[in-house]
């Protein structure tokens, strides 16, 4: 008896804890006093922050600069910061937390700021809720600094081959992960009609960009030897090359109607 009671005990421990760690993690975020940027800059600098996305397009932030450079006849600077496997919350946190990325900020004057989040919300199962709501936090704190975001729906990846990849054990905490926030596997859609709802709720249709997927990426199947690199994930030189020139696209249009 006195065995089953440490047993029961030292389990009753372990799933208090797991709940705590849970809970925490799942958590939605809380909004941030937002903190005031540099207002003067004769170069137009654009961020690009965010989650891989963002972070493996360092290698092409001279090749869109100079494009929009040509096009615009001003001095155009893009400068990227991105961490790998970040989800919205921990995105919108870092804003604040990581000293690296709030100096990124704080160094330049930018008037647009690309947004890559939320891909691996979709990959870890997290909330529409945590996700509509870091989106929300982000936009406020670009807007409250007069940047104009520019936020990419949830992109076209191989969630199937992402999940059927993944170890046994974290394939049962996705299904766990699936019944407590009401998500399936292909969740991408979900996410997307998410941020519409944001968009919608909060009247932020003439505030911010809304890069659709489509209008780069139409057929993930066809574009997927030609666009992205063999995880089926990330995008490869070309697929840059393809989205870059949809950002470029509304960057102008914007500056122009300035």
């Amino acid at each position: 008896m006195k065995i089953k009671f440490i047993l029961s005990f030292v389990l009753c421990g372990i799933c208090m804890f797991i709940f705590y760690k849970a809970s925490h993690y799942y958590a939605e975020p809380k909004p941030r006093s937002p903190y005031s940027l540099s207002s003067s800059s004769d170069t137009i600098n654009i961020a690009y922050i965010g989650d891989s996305w963002a972070f493996l397009h360092k290698d092409h932030d001279c090749i869109i600069s100079k494009k929009l450079e040509d096009t615009l006849k001003q001095p155009v600077k893009v400068y990227s910061f991105g961490i790998c496997g970040l989800t919205s919350r921990e995105i919108y946190e870092n804003i604040f937390d990581n000293n690296e990325l709030k100096q990124f900020f704080q160094k330049r004057n930018y008037r647009y700021c690309y947004i890559s989040a939320g891909i691996n919300d979709t990959y870890k199962k997290m909330s529409l809720s945590y996700y509509e709501k870091s989106m929300d936090y982000i936009i406020q704190f670009l807007l409250n600094n007069h940047i104009h975001p520019i936020i990419q729906e949830i992109p076209d990846y191989d969630i199937q081959k992402a999940y059927s990849r993944q170890h046994p054990a974290r394939k049962i905490l996705r299904k766990m992960s699936m019944l407590i926030t009401g998500t399936t596997i292909d969740c991408k859609q979900q996410y997307r009609n998410a941020l519409d709802n944001l968009i919608q709720k909060k009247g932020y249709t003439n505030k911010i960009s809304i890069i659709r997927y489509k209008s780069w990426n139409n057929n993930y199947i066809q574009d997927l030897n030609t666009i992205y690199k063999e995880d089926g994930m990330h995008l490869n030189h070309k697929g840059y090359a393809v989205l870059d020139s949809v950002i470029a696209e509304d960057i102008v249009q914007k500056y122009n109607s300035n």
